[in-house]
């Protein structure tokens, strides 16, 4: 079974529209693409700063201050002062999220990556960040080189939130559907249209996940810390292979079906029937695609061992998540491999 390359799990966890890097352009953020709203904010122009704060990054692995705190909507540029001898960065997101860029850093130290919120900073040079935190919320900063993140070269951020304005009197109407008659497909959002077209989970694997069931992408991501064997590598690799070409192939399917039923009635072509008939097929692709991450989770469990298995949810987070029955894990222990090929019969 052929091992796929490194730049295709780099793909696969990143989503092709996402590029990675860690040259140094003289301090300034390394990114050339539109502002995409995150869950930490968006980025920020520079007409729009309401304050400047200052980070010194050092070659003792910190950040100082460690701890900064801004208000819901606030443009903040931060300016950040390398007073070491080596390159930093540093790189905003969910405690999550850097955490899994992080390990992925580790293990791939070369790995290109270039956002608006990211900015890498040579040795004596000072580098800037304009963002807009517009999200509540306590988020994370930390440097990812290799090395710098494990050391503990990280800081948090608290977003607070700011009272919510009433809505202007000359627009009494709006409802939460305002804007969305605007969609190609209405019932289906761009974060929707993303995650079929690219084979992501969308949260239907929450179930086995959750409950202690791993899947082959971060079961890979953490292949060190779970001691993978060979084997174990190789059949996780080829599952994810697998697994991502048919929930791309459902997915695409599903979202012809959810564009059949929407032409269906804007076109005024609707009908009883039709819609039974076009609503079964969209719930069936539907169910289909969430059966193939979940029976993917299922099958990934099958090939670790009841320790890696605690491990995973240890290192994800999961900790206090109920164990499976003995009985069960043994079982699954001894289904054959044949069982990777579940995608075919969806």
């Amino acid at each position: 079974m052929n091992t796929i390359k490194f730049i295709a799990i780099c793909a696969l966890l990143t989503g092709a529209s996402t590029t990675f890097g860690h040259e140094s352009q003289q301090g300034q953020p390394m990114h050339a693409t539109a502002a995409e709203q995150k869950a930490w904010g968006i980025a920020g122009e520079t007409k729009a700063v309401t304050r400047t704060i200052t980070l010194r990054m050092s070659d003792a692995m910190r950040f100082t201050p460690a701890r900064i705190e801004v208000k819901q909507g606030e443009t903040v540029r931060l300016t950040l002062r390398n007073t070491g001898k080596v390159q930093h960065e540093l790189v905003l997101g969910t405690s999550q999220e850097l955490a899994e860029h992080a390990a992925q850093m580790q293990k791939h130290p070369g790995m290109e990556h270039d956002e608006p919120h990211m900015v890498h900073v040579a040795p004596g040079k000072t580098g800037h960040l304009v963002w807009t935190f517009n999200r509540a919320g306590d988020f994370e900063f930390a440097c990812l080189i290799d090395g710098h993140y494990q050391a503990g070269m990280k800081g948090t951020i608290r977003v607070v939130a700011q009272p919510q304005k009433p809505a202007a009197s000359a627009s009494p109407q709006a409802t939460p559907y305002a804007g969305q008659h605007m969609r190609a497909i209405k019932a289906l959002s761009d974060d929707d249209l993303k995650a079929y077209e690219h084979g992501q989970g969308h949260g239907f694997a929450k179930a086995a996940e959750l409950n202690g069931y791993p899947g082959p992408m971060h079961t890979l991501e953490l292949a060190n810390e779970l001691k993978l064997s060979d084997e174990q590598r190789t059949q996780s690799q080829a599952l994810l292979t697998q697994h991502k070409a048919e929930a791309r192939r459902l997915g695409a399917e599903l979202i012809d079906a959810e564009r059949a039923l929407d032409q269906a009635f804007a076109s005024r072509s609707i009908s009883p029937e039709l819609l039974t008939q076009l609503t079964r097929t969209a719930g069936d692709k539907l169910a289909q695609l969430r059966a193939e991450h979940l029976q993917t989770h299922l099958t990934q469990t099958a090939l670790l061992t009841e320790q890696q298995i605690e491990r995973y949810k240890t290192l994800r987070g999961y900790g206090n998540a109920m164990p499976m029955h003995p009985g069960k894990q043994h079982d699954m222990q001894h289904q054959p491999m044949m069982e990777m090929n579940h995608g075919q019969h969806h």
